[in-house]
């Protein structure tokens, strides 16, 4: 990540990522209902221990360090470790969820219903049920994704591609008007992700931006004629389109 290693402000960071992927767990372990050892007050109480170390260890850590009394790496390596682990075991299990028909089921009396009447976190789970195969898919991909996360040499990999797809959902939570849990859920491991991507900045930015492709392309002497080329796909496209709108609408006057 771009700042200081030795900063607070780092520090501060990855403790508070930490503690929130922890707090999806243990809100995610809670919600299940199963285990009655495990009641609400137990997890929230949790919940709050989580939150408010992530508010005092950072200092007590930068303290310590001046003081050479405390190694940082391996602080760090655990911290990295903790969010690999528990982002790994949240997806994993609502992967086992769709394998074992605990995800994307719709009551039949909610289902009969017309679908004007229907709010979009039913609309959501009835649409995704509906195939099972694509069901397993997803959840393939956060299985292997979650089982990949937690090797060092795929865990970036792994990070890149369920990031999208956790992204992709927290957008299907929000825009569809999912539950508060459900997108509490997906920020917090979407957040959790992205802090694993950035922590590898310098080898995205090398991998993405300077490295040069293999795939070669047309030489052209103007970059104007490149840029003119480049956003003439837009443009068509955008054209075409207006077309196809045209006539469509043309078609229905007759």
């Amino acid at each position: 990540m771009i700042m200081k290693e030795n900063s607070l402000a780092k520090k501060f960071i990855t403790c508070t990522v930490s503690s929130l992927t922890t707090i999806a767990l243990l809100l995610m372990l809670g919600n299940s209902g199963t285990f009655k050892w495990f009641p609400p007050p137990v997890v929230f109480s949790l919940v709050a221990i989580c939150f408010l170390a992530s508010l005092i260890y950072p200092v007590i850590w930068h303290q310590r360090e001046k003081n050479r009394l405390v190694d940082s790496n391996k602080i760090y390596g655990l911290l990295y470790t903790t969010i690999r682990y528990t982002i790994a075991f949240n997806l994993a299990a609502f992967g086992w969820k769709k394998i074992f028909g605990l995800q994307f089921v719709v009551p039949a009396s909610i289902a009969a219903n017309p679908m004007n009447e229907q709010p979009g976190e039913w609309l959501t789970w009835y649409y995704f049920g509906y195939s099972n195969v694509f069901g397993m898919i997803l959840a393939l991909i956060q299985i292997a994704g979650a089982w990949l996360l937690l090797f060092r040499k795929t865990f970036l990999v792994a990070a890149i591609i369920l990031f999208a797809f956790m992204l992709n959902l927290t957008l299907i939570n929000i825009c569809y008007q999912m539950n508060a849990g459900a997108l509490t859920m997906s920020l917090l491991l979407t957040l959790g992700i992205a802090f694993l991507i950035l922590v590898e900045y310098k080898r995205l930015v090398e991998f993405f931006l300077i490295a040069k492709p293999v795939i070669s392309s047309v030489h052209f002497k103007s970059e104007r004629t490149k840029n003119i080329i480049r956003l003439s796909a837009i443009l068509l496209s955008l054209v075409f389109t207006l077309y196809i709108k045209y006539i469509f609408k043309a078609s229905q006057h007759l």
